[in-house]
């Protein structure tokens, strides 16, 4: 039978813009999804009051009844972060980590003493640049997808490393992949714009429909 769930919760990125994501309210509101957005503001706020605000979101809307999730670049560092601290009626029942780092992202550790970047992305940039931090946030015990770029041109990734391994401009694939026994899929697509490509909106599309 196929999945019955009919929302989905969208956690943007440090850097993301609405009309980056708006491709993809779209595509699935058109498909019968209603589709939540959760925002915040790097340079404001802190990682820990960030993560209480995503906690309360998400709580709110598991208490309207099951949904899924996208986490966004930092969106998913977030979503993990706090996903065993949800009160387990309320986490998502599918998962896509989209162009999200699962390990300290080589792009912050060369930024992360430039003021222009501590000043963009305050805290969670940090956060993206540590080793220790990043190690300690826990994979999720759910169905769990993981979409990634390899459209390397748009992003400073290649300014500073080059096209000596695949990435998508700011998080290479080896970031964004847990293990070769994962449900990893690449998609030609620019970090900032993965949200709205075609073909990642398919491979997630496919796997909240996916057979439960």
């Amino acid at each position: 039978m196929s999945s019955s769930t009919r929302q989905i919760v969208f956690i943007d990125g440090v850097g993301g813009k609405r009309y980056m994501r708006g491709k993809f309210v779209r595509y699935f509101e058109q498909r019968g999804y209603s589709v939540a957005c959760f925002d915040y503001r790097v340079s404001t706020q802190s990682f820990d009051e960030i993560k209480k605000n995503l906690g309360e979101f998400l709580s709110a809307v598991g208490s309207q009844g099951d949904y899924h999730a996208v986490g966004y670049s930092f969106g998913g560092v977030l979503l993990r972060s706090l996903h065993e601290q949800l009160e387990p009626h309320l986490r998502p029942k599918r998962v896509v980590l989209l162009a999200s780092p699962l390990r300290a992202m080589r792009l912050a550790r060369r930024l992360r003493h430039w003021k222009i970047y501590q000043v963009l992305t305050g805290e969670c940039g940090q956060f993206a640049a540590d080793d220790g931090l990043m190690s300690k946030v826990p994979m999720l015990d759910i169905p769990c997808a993981h979409v990634y770029g390899t459209w390397p041109w748009l992003g400073a990734f290649c300014f500073f490393f080059g096209f000596s391994l695949p990435h998508d401009g700011m998080v290479a694939a080896d970031e964004a992949i847990p293990s070769s026994q994962a449900q990893a899929t690449p998609v030609p697509a620019s970090h900032a714009f993965i949200p709205s490509n075609v073909h990642a909106l398919r491979v997630m599309e496919q796997w909240f429909g996916a057979v439960v």
